[in-house]
């Protein structure tokens, strides 16, 4: 059987310049595994299984996603507090234009970058403009949407202030009515179920009387990283565990138009006693069971969060292979009932309409 053609939903980048902690605030020393450059010749080295004897998957195209780069405290020139994400821009630029090889070019199909979605419109108005100056005609077609992380929001009202803000609300409906998309990182875990809730009335107000094609797509991340360890109620006085509260949110938000599911980010959340990839794809199958209830193949994606998997990963630093097969694992099971047709959908198929690529 031929492999199967996949595009990677997910993935991050950075050169040697750029992997230190006074570009990225997480990458703090000394015992930061991923404060190294990380490039596309890293990702085929574990990626890549053509002159495999069995190979089953061969990856046409990667999603670009942004990484988190400091910038400086919103106030004054954006230029010059934006100049980590363009930095990052340029960087971007420089494979799409074949500085780093002509497999690279063709391999990156996608981006999505930073954008200051919680300042003024005006603000993120500009800031489009500078992007796309640095970015070039090229590089700028690649662009498909923009993220800005809402995960680190830990503060309930803090995070409400923000995401139900005029601004934050004005900026979606932009990004929608220039053909963007929004990548949504939340985080149930670490932050807390209301980070869900809350963001799901974010998007319906977002959608609210925009025409349909201007309506701004939404593309949550790594399964809005689930409580993987209060799966049931706590007290005796709760019905409801962290399992049926992340269940009502994830329904909540499939409920809004245009709005897709990365199977990604997993080994980041799941317990360390997990195991192996068998073990992983049985332990996660009640919340990919309601994914897939929710979303259905046509709105569920694969993506391998690489190389964050590798941080918590079964495989170390070949966890991709990992991750794949965990996803192969749910794909081929038979309680999911998917077709063959279903399974494309999830590889490649939704990634390619969700990001226009």
């Amino acid at each position: 059987m031929a492999p199967q053609p996949i595009i990677d939903s997910h993935i991050h980048l950075w050169p040697q310049e750029m992997s230190n902690e006074a570009s990225h605030a997480w990458m703090t020393p000394p015992d930061m595994p991923l404060a190294k450059q990380h490039l596309l010749k890293d990702y085929y080295a574990v990626a890549d299984q053509t002159h495999s004897s069995d190979a089953d998957v061969v990856v046409r195209g990667v999603v670009y996603v942004e990484t988190d780069v400091r910038y400086g405290e919103p106030n004054g020139d954006v230029a010059s507090w934006t100049k980590g994400p363009l930095d990052e821009i340029s960087f971007l630029r420089n494979v799409v234009e074949g500085h780093y090889g002509g497999r690279d070019t063709e391999m990156l199909v996608a981006l999505v970058p930073w954008a200051p979605m919680d300042q003024p419109t005006h603000i993120l108005e500009e800031y489009l403009k500078l992007a796309e100056e640095r970015a070039g005609s090229q590089t700028w077609q690649r662009v498909k949407g923009f993220r800005f992380l809402l995960q680190f929001y830990t503060d309930q009202s803090k995070f409400r202030v923000v995401v139900l803000s005029s601004n934050f609300i004005a900026n979606l409906k932009l990004l929608g009515k220039r053909g963007f998309s929004f990548d949504i990182g939340v985080d149930q875990h670490s932050a807390g179920i209301f980070q869900l809730e809350i963001m799901s009335k974010a998007m319906h107000r977002a959608h609210e009387g925009v025409a349909e094609e201007e309506k701004v797509i939404f593309i949550i991340n790594h399964m809005c990283k689930p409580d993987y360890e209060h799966v049931f109620p706590q007290n005796p006085g709760t019905l409801r565990g962290a399992f049926d509260e992340w269940c009502d949110a994830v329904s909540a938000m499939s409920s809004c138009d245009k709005t897709y599911m990365k199977l990604s980010g997993q080994f980041s959340e799941s317990p360390t006693s997990a195991g192996l990839e068998e073990d992983i794809a049985a332990f996660t199958k009640p919340w990919v069971r309601h994914i897939m209830s929710c979303f259905g193949p046509r709105r569920t994606m694969f993506g391998s969060d690489w190389p964050v998997c590798n941080v918590k990963g079964p495989r170390g630093g070949k966890s991709w292979v990992a991750w794949k097969d965990v996803v192969k694992l749910v794909l081929s099971d038979a309680d999911y009932r998917l077709t063959e047709s279903d399974q494309q959908w999830i590889w490649m198929k939704t990634a390619g309409e969700a990001y226009c690529i």
